[in-house]
């Protein structure tokens, strides 16, 4: 036996090249060491074999093996191992130093974790899990406290891959020292072990989806699947017993409930097969968690509540945009007809008006005549579409209007704009009286022989306008209304006969699911419902011819499981002495 290194334990200072700065941790097997390598300036973790597995060279060389083994793996979620070797006969890891805390601390603080993220951690662990047992490797040990959960809380890295295999490495030792070391090591974490590995049976990458199941069983309701206070109860509890159903919590999909069921199942054959269909089941969930889940709200309404709902809001949304479309079509299209009616108004009466417009024009103001043009306003302006109407001569002076204090007075707005020459169109601007009311004004010039005479301005309320939209408007409303009435009632008679064959097909599976499939469904349906019910009836025919299949795993027929307590005074971390006898 190599001699103790004086630097080895709390005042580690040096292993091989790296300077050790300070002791983070222990397990089982090796104490941990957080150091700094020179060579390359990088901080790192050194991992270091304790002395009483040092003293047997089966563990050393296994330690290392292994070690040099789950080197070579390379994974996202699965801890980077940079260096192995061994220092004064003491065997050491190196490898990558993370930031976070242990699975088992964040328990400790959380109590449970939310459905997402125990949906993200098993993917994660079942994507690494698939990429260490294709690469040959069996991790034998995953528990809460071999998992580090990252600073972002979501991210995991598994740690430890193949340091369990020299766990179980000396199984064929004969000594009875050796053999009740391994058989501690095989049980230092009882609660997370497969059955097969607690019988010694042979195992293989099922056995750690056993225990990604238990890992998440705790994650999700804040317990043990496996609260046994002794080893020997423990490991009763793992072979022989389920644990308590996860659907006490409410919050809790079937599905994820199902995944973990299956994990957690006394048989390897009926486990999940391996890493990757795992990591397709929670995809799955995870798409359905997303889909139904994800607001943090559960849905409480029926599917025939929320499909009417959902046909009404469709209409809804339909209704209003076709009448957002119609109505604003409709107001520019008054609108327009309106302008052309008033500057057809302004157009007639400007051309009336323009041969005395220029008749009066070369005169003194005293000799011009404009009571034949007042006379025809007079009659114009009786249309009552139209508010008011003036024909103004070439120097702003209003000569005639339906309003007579006006006449003779100065049109100050069109004198300010100054005379208009040159221009035949019409102007159209809406203007808003003191009263609040707007109107429509329109201004067409008086020409004669190209030249400009005057103007003529009439004035149209817009108020009509707005009150036939307005009408419009509240009858599109009503028909709307009456139009969601009328979808709603129908999507809920739909959907009632829809569901009601779903509701027949509900019952059948509840009962079969008690194990009662000693019935077929009875229907005369040529419809995807029928179809249903065949199915369903198939399997029920199925499930009959085949008998009931075993679902309890036990010991072999040939075997009895013998339990020793440890001492009363041990707590769960006391191996119990655990044999297999074949009869």
């Amino acid at each position: 036996m190599s001699q103790r290194p004086a630097n080895q334990g709390e005042h580690m200072k040096r292993v091989g090249r790296y300077e050790i700065e300070a002791r983070i941790g222990q397990g089982a097997m090796a104490e941990v060491y957080r150091a700094y390598d020179p060579k390359i300036d990088r901080v790192l973790a050194i991992k270091v074999l304790k002395q009483e597995y040092c003293e047997n060279p089966e563990y050393a060389s296994r330690f290392i093996r292994e070690a040099r083994a789950a080197g070579a793996l390379s994974h996202p979620n699965i801890v980077t191992i940079y260096d192995v070797g061994d220092a004064s006969g003491y065997p050491y890891i190196a490898m990558e130093l993370l930031a976070g805390e242990s699975l088992d601390n964040a328990l400790l603080a959380r109590g449970q974790f939310g459905i997402g993220t125990v949906l993200g951690i098993g993917q994660q662990l079942a994507d690494a899990l698939n990429y260490a047992h294709a690469m040959g490797i069996v991790h034998r040990d995953i528990k809460p406290s071999n998992i580090i959960l990252g600073q972002d809380g979501r991210s995991i890295k598994i740690l430890d891959f193949g340091i369990a295999r020299v766990a179980e490495g000396g199984a064929e030792a004969q000594k009875e020292g050796l053999m009740m070391t391994q058989m501690g090591q095989v049980l230092g974490t009882p609660r997370y072990m497969s059955p097969e590995q607690a019988l010694s049976r042979e195992i293989d990458g099922r056995s750690d989806l056993f225990s990604v199941g238990a890992v998440l069983y705790e994650l999700l309701t804040g317990r043990p699947a496996f609260n046994g206070n002794s080893i020997a109860t423990l490991a009763v509890q793992i072979t022989q017993h389920e644990p308590s159903p996860i659907n006490t919590d409410p919050a809790c999909p079937r599905g994820l409930e199902f995944i973990v069921k299956k994990l957690l199942d006394k048989k390897p054959e009926r486990r999940f097969s391996s890493g990757g269909t795992l990591l397709e089941a929670l995809k799955r969930e995870r798409e359905n968690y997303d889909a139904v889940y994800a607001d943090g709200r559960r849905r409480r309404l029926s599917l025939q509540l929320r499909l009417t709902l959902s046909a009404c809001a469709i209409s809804i949304v339909c209704l209003f945009a076709a009448g957002s479309f119609v109505v604003g079509h409709q107001d520019k299209t008054m609108e327009r007809l309106a302008v052309t009616s008033g500057s057809s108004i302004a157009s007639f009466v400007a051309t009336n008006s323009a041969l005395h417009a220029v008749e009066n024009s070369p005169l003194p103001e005293e000799e011009q005549d404009w009571l034949n043009v007042q006379a025809f306003i007079n009659s114009a302006s009786s249309d009552p579409n139209v508010t008011d109407m003036t024909v103004v001569d070439r120097q702003g002076v209003i000569r005639a209007a339906s309003d007579p204090s006006l006449v003779g007075t100065v049109n100050t707005e069109l004198k300010d704009q100054g005379r208009l020459t040159g221009d035949s169109g019409v102007r159209v601007s809406t203007v808003k009286g003191m009263d609040g009311v707007e109107t429509f004004r329109f201004t067409h010039p008086i020409t004669y022989s190209g030249l400009n005479f005057g103007v003529v301005e009439v004035g149209m309320p817009k108020n009509e306008l707005r009150s036939a939209a307005g009408y419009m408007r509240n009858m599109l409303i009503i028909l709307a209304v009456l139009v969601v009435a009328m979808v709603g009632c129908l999507s809920y008679i739909a959907t009632r006969t829809l569901l009601l064959p779903l509701r027949r097909l509900k019952v059948a599976l509840r009962d079969a699911a008690g194990g009662d499939v000693d019935f077929l469904i009875s229907h005369q349906r040529k419809d995807e419902f029928g179809e249903l019910y065949d199915s369903f009836n198939a399997f029920a025919v199925s499930v009959q011819s085949r008998g009931e299949p075993d679902s309890e795993m036990a010991a072999r027929p040939n075997e009895t499981v013998i339990l020793s307590e440890p001492d009363e005074n041990d707590d769960t971390s006391t191996p119990a002495k655990l044999a297999v006898v074949s009869r």
